[in-house]
């Protein structure tokens, strides 16, 4: 009797790490797009202070100001995609989001190189986009002042 009830309870605990190890996936990957995003968003947020303060120091003309605010942020939009394309075959524990995951958090050897490599090239193509918008709006600004004078 005692055998049995130390093979249920073997077995309840078996079922619990195998429900546990099921929920730290999930976890895991959004703790990672977190650090990601924060990682990617830093980056950008330095390089939109350069291209802020390059603006209002030409804010006397705008539409050169507006050109040269989109064409950095072309700049800023093409570093993105360069990173995105490099993502999956940079080491990931050179990457600051591996260094930012606590010890218990971090992926499994075998899967990290993919997991961290794929979320960091979604998080460069995201951002990249949006450095893309930016760009596209200053250009188009500057070109519709540049006609109106």
């Amino acid at each position: 009797e005692e055998a049995a009830r130390q093979k249920e309870r073997e077995s309840r605990q078996r079922a619990v790490d195998t429900l546990l190890r099921s929920l730290r996936v999930p976890v895991m990957l959004d703790r990672i797009e977190q650090l990601a995003r924060l990682s990617v968003s830093r980056a950008c947020g330095f390089a939109a202070l350069a291209i802020v303060t390059f603006f209002v120091g030409l804010s006397s003309d705008l539409p050169l100001a507006l050109r040269i605010a989109g064409l950095m942020s072309l700049l800023a939009c093409f570093v993105l995609l360069l990173k995105a394309q490099m993502a999956l075959q940079r080491p990931y524990k050179r990457t600051e989001v591996w260094l930012l995951l606590k010890p218990e958090e971090r992926p499994q050897a075998a899967i990290a190189q993919q997991i961290i490599g794929t979320v960091m090239r979604e998080t460069f193509l995201y951002f990249a986009l949006h450095a893309g918008v930016v760009a596209a709006g200053s250009l188009f600004l500057s070109l519709v002042l540049r006609i109106a004078h």
